[in-house]
């Protein structure tokens, strides 16, 4: 029986929807998002999701532990189709998951700064404003609010995925961290993971006057973030842009 990761992280691997990986092929998991953000906040997103043969393994062995009703399978379509029926401020226009390891959306979005935004809980992850030297996007990301791209994406609160992220008061250092991805994903897991990236590109309407954190790609910007600073967060993550 695979062992998890941790005891308690109901966060989990709601990172994955935040941004994007181009497909890189890297053992562990990849998530391709590209952005196209309008001045006024709106925009679409598109989302490749591919689970690298050793995290895939590990999951459907969980899936069989805990009796998942969708053997074989990691990404339920329907239910994921039920979770954004419920939410006004984003729109799913296609989903396909044509393999256990692939998931494919197509996202609408009318704010980007509600994407993680609760009922009557303001987010903090994403900000949007305007001033003399255009529209600025900015990303925080850190141990408090993690838990809120589950807003994005409830559907990841499975199980399944339990253990995988960011605990607020813990202290685990990298080099533990990627000991206890070895014992769950079994050798070779910690290398997988340190191979895995998300890349987001943002594409704006406009002209990018500066930004922080990213690559310069025509018109945008692409963010690169490994995914073990983003499941491990011992350090806030910043990142920004300003178009015009």
């Amino acid at each position: 029986m695979p062992a998890p990761i941790r005891q308690s992280s109901p966060a989990a691997l709601a990172v994955l929807l935040l941004a994007a990986m181009a497909m890189l092929g890297a053992a562990g998991c990849s998530v391709s998002q590209r952005v196209t953000l309008e001045p006024e906040g709106s925009g679409t997103a598109e989302v490749r999701i591919r689970l690298q043969k050793v995290l895939l393994d590990y999951l459907l062995d969980l899936s069989e532990v805990s009796g998942s009703k969708e053997k074989g399978r990691i990404f339920d379509v329907e239910d994921i189709r039920k979770g954004f029926a419920s939410r006004q401020e984003v729109t799913l226009r296609r989903i396909e998951s044509a393999s256990p390891d692939r998931l494919e959306m197509d996202l609408a979005f009318q704010s980007i700064e509600k994407l993680f935004a609760a009922p009557e809980k303001p987010q903090t992850i994403l900000s949007l404003k305007k001033g003399p030297e255009g529209t600025t996007l900015r990303a925080h990301l850190d141990r408090r609010n993690f838990s809120q791209l589950l807003e994005l994406a409830p559907f990841l609160k499975n199980p399944l995925f339990e253990g995988l992220g960011p605990q607020e008061n813990d202290d685990a250092t990298e080099s533990e961290y990627l000991e206890l991805i070895d014992l769950a994903l079994g050798e070779g897991g910690a290398a997988a993971l340190k191979a895995s990236a998300i890349e987001t590109t943002i594409l704006v309407k406009g002209r990018v006057v500066a930004q922080s954190g990213g690559t310069a790609v025509p018109g945008g910007v692409a963010f690169r973030i490994p995914l073990l600073r983003v499941l491990l967060l011992d350090k806030p993550l910043d990142y920004s842009l300003t178009f015009r």
